[in-house]
C-alpha cells in the first residue's frame, strides 16, 4: 500500500508549511466529500500521515510575542530546549540492520519501531 508523511512546524517560528499541510487537511476532506474521483481514490488507496505542528510549543512561544519581535530563534526549540532538527530519532538504521539480519517482520515487526533510547 502506497504512503506517505509529511511533517510541517518542526521549528515553532517557520509557520508556512504549517499553514500548508492545514490547506492540505481541509482540501482533501472537502474533495473528498465531493466525490472528487483523484481525491477519493487517493485517501482510500493511501496511507496518509500529516502532521502540521511537530512542535506546537514552540509555535505558541513565537506567537505569543509577535513574529517582528521575536528574532529568529524565538519558538525554534521546544519548552525543553530540544531543537527538534537537529534531535530527530534514527529510526531507518534500526529497520535496515533488522532487515539485513531477516528479523522483519517476525522479530522487528516494520510497522512499528521503538525509538532508541539514546
Amino acid at each position: 500500500e502506497p504512503e506517505f508523511r509529511y511533517v510541517a512546524g518542526m521549528h515553532g517560528n517557520e509557520v508556512l508549511g504549517r499553514e500548508l499541510l492545514l490547506n492540505l487537511m481541509e482540501f482533501l476532506c472537502r474533495e473528498f466529500r465531493l466525490g472528487n474521483p483523484r481525491v477519493v481514490q487517493l485517501v482510500t488507496d493511501t496511507r496518509i500521515h500529516l502532521l502540521p505542528s511537530m512542535n506546537p510549543d514552540g509555535y505558541e512561544t513565537a506567537y505569543k510575542l509577535g513574529s517582528e519581535l521575536v528574532g529568529w530563534a524565538r519558538g525554534r526549540w521546544t519548552y525543553e530546549g530540544i531543537d527538534l532538527n537537529h534531535n530527530f530519532a534514527d529510526l531507518n538504521t534500526a529497520l535496515w540492520d533488522a532487515e539485513d539480519n531477516d528479523l522483519v517482520p517476525h522479530e522487528f515487526p516494520n510497522h512499528y519501531i521503538p525509538i532508541p533510547e539514546y
